[in-house]
């Protein structure tokens, strides 16, 4: 069959993915004829208007349901009143929870199950390094004593042994960062010196807030690496009290005389500054941000003790938090990741500024 030329070819993976991905964004039912509209490789021929292509499209989507339902993904249809047209009047409706799916069964690439697998269920393979890692996550999250993760990381332990028994962790952390530009090659020795010389240091650096490259001499009381990016807590010769730079923003940095050095109070300690958010760094009054997230995003954030908890569970096993923030900047940047998951209650500003972030990105995939 003759394809049209403006029309991408969709693999029966990427629409099941597309097709869980959308029923997982929703929280109600939605009507299979949603479905079939908004999901693509369904939309491409059901919004065609033939009933020929349209039946085609249906019997498509049932045998989707039949082959996921193989691996463990249970779509059943519920009875949903409309409204509109047809007012009253029942239909299929779809609703797929997160806690619906099964786990699939874990297996190192390239080796034989150690034990016979008691269910039909699909497989994944890890490489040792993966394996490795999981596990060391998991018991990181038990040692740190009771907290809401505790009984998640429990369990994936148990799934991890019983999937994997032979394979042990070895010791040693990674510590994984960002990746830096050439300026920062140049930047961070100077920091580094002025550091452990008490020396101040003079460079330009780029402020998001006035959308400005300006020229600062600062006093580097000490360097950190938060959130896999580096920071400078320093005093600003300009005005009063502690900052936070981050070093990335920097250019040109050069270290002042001998004679200009500072004295750092005694009771600074750059790992104070630690367990602060990015979004914490910044000087200036907090505002108060209420924000909805689904899960299991829900359970990272709460694991990692970000914001404070006005709902820990909601019927869907999101949760409702506040956070302090005193730059948006990085906490709507913070938020792109998670998608729809993540719902700006209030304030209004806020929830606008990630639509538009939002809204920006979309432009440049388009």
């Amino acid at each position: 069959m003759k394809r049209h030329p403006g029309r991408r070819k969709v693999t029966k993976a990427e629409r099941w993915l597309n097709l869980l991905a959308f029923l997982l964004d929703h929280r109600y039912p939605v009507t299979r004829e949603e479905i079939l509209s908004r999901v693509e490789d369904y939309q491409q021929d059901w919004s065609s208007g033939t009933e020929t292509k349209r039946e085609s499209v249906r019997r498509k989507f049932e045998r989707d349901k039949s082959e996921l339902r193989k691996l463990g993904v249970t779509i059943e249809p519920e009875r949903q009143k409309v409204s509109g047209a047809r007012a009253g009047q029942e239909v299929e409706a779809y609703r797929l929870r997160p806690t619906d799916l099964y786990l699939p069964y874990l297996e190192l690439s390239g080796k034989a199950p150690a034990q016979p697998r008691p269910y039909p269920l699909p497989t994944i393979s890890l490489k040792p390094d993966e394996f490795l890692t999981l596990r060391r996550a998991a018991a990181r999250v038990l040692s740190l004593g009771e907290n809401v993760l505790g009984a998640s990381a429990a369990s994936a332990l148990r799934k991890l042994s019983f999937d994997l028994p032979l394979l042990e962790p070895a010791d040693g952390e990674v510590v994984v960062h960002g990746p830096v530009g050439q300026a920062f090659h140049q930047v961070f020795p100077v920091l580094r010196a002025g550091v452990e010389g008490r020396r101040p240091v003079s460079c330009r650096y780029y402020s998001i807030g006035r959308d400005a490259d300006e020229p600062r001499v600062i006093e580097p009381y000490g360097l950190m690496l938060s959130w896999g990016t580096w920071y400078c807590v320093a005093r600003p010769r300009d005005r009063d009290g502690l900052r936070v730079f981050r070093v990335s923003r920097m250019r040109g940095a050069e270290l002042l005389a001998e004679e200009s050095q500072f004295t750092v109070p005694d009771d600074f300690a750059v790992r104070s500054y630690l367990d602060r958010a990015p979004w914490e760094l910044a000087d200036g009054p907090s505002v108060r941000v209420r924000v909805r997230i689904g899960f299991p995003h829900s359970r990272w954030v709460l694991g990692e003790g970000l914001g404070d908890v006005v709902e820990a569970t909601d019927p869907e096993g999101g949760a409702l938090l506040e956070f302090g923030v005193r730059a948006v900047e990085p906490f709507v940047r913070w938020l792109l990741p998670f998608g729809r998951q993540a719902e700006v209650l209030e304030p209004a500003d806020v929830r606008d500024r990630l639509a538009a972030e939002r809204d920006r990105l979309r432009a440049l995939y388009r």
